[in-house]
């Protein structure tokens, strides 16, 4: 049994190859044939952001903004607006379409200078990552993890 459920999870895995993650569990049918539900996470992406230049700058704002009402504003705030542009552009550019990928650059990108930031910065990488996960969910519609209590507009300067 153990070996027939090893086999349809690598056989799942080869067909369902775009998904990321997923669970396998018994069926709750009383069939005599073996059968499971598949329960996968949906992958989100940018694909009707387009403008990478644009989105970037408003990205920017964003962040900026939401640093500013969270604290008080600040220099460093638009500094720290600004490495998130260029890592985000950056990832676009290369390809890269994920939003867990793009905010994990942006974290990345982010902790390796942080030296320039951590003296004003009153939040760290992961905090500004986890507003970008939500920034860019909220960007295609999508529910997000909620790690904020809101996303900065910059169209119209409020949360």
């Amino acid at each position: 049994m153990m070996n027939s459920v090893f086999f349809t999870a690598i056989i799942l895995t080869s067909f369902f190859g775009s998904l990321h993650s997923f669970t396998i569990v018994p069926s709750r049918h009383n069939l005599r044939v073996s059968s499971f539900a598949i329960h996968a996470v949906e992958v989100m992406t940018l694909d009707n952001l387009q403008d990478h230049e644009a989105e970037g700058g408003r990205l920017s704002a964003s962040v900026a903004g939401w640093l500013d009402l969270e604290w008080m504003p600040q220099e460093i705030h638009i500094q720290i607006g600004e490495r998130v542009k260029s890592s985000y552009i950056r990832a676009r550019e290369s390809g890269e379409n994920e939003i867990m990928n793009i905010m994990t650059e942006v974290v990345d990108d982010l902790s390796a200078n942080w030296k320039l930031y951590d003296k004003d910065a009153f939040v760290n990488a992961w905090d500004i990552g986890n507003y970008v996960s939500d920034y860019l969910h909220d960007r295609v519609g999508a529910e997000s993890c909620g790690c904020n209590a809101s996303i900065f507009n910059p169209d119209n300067q409020e949360m």
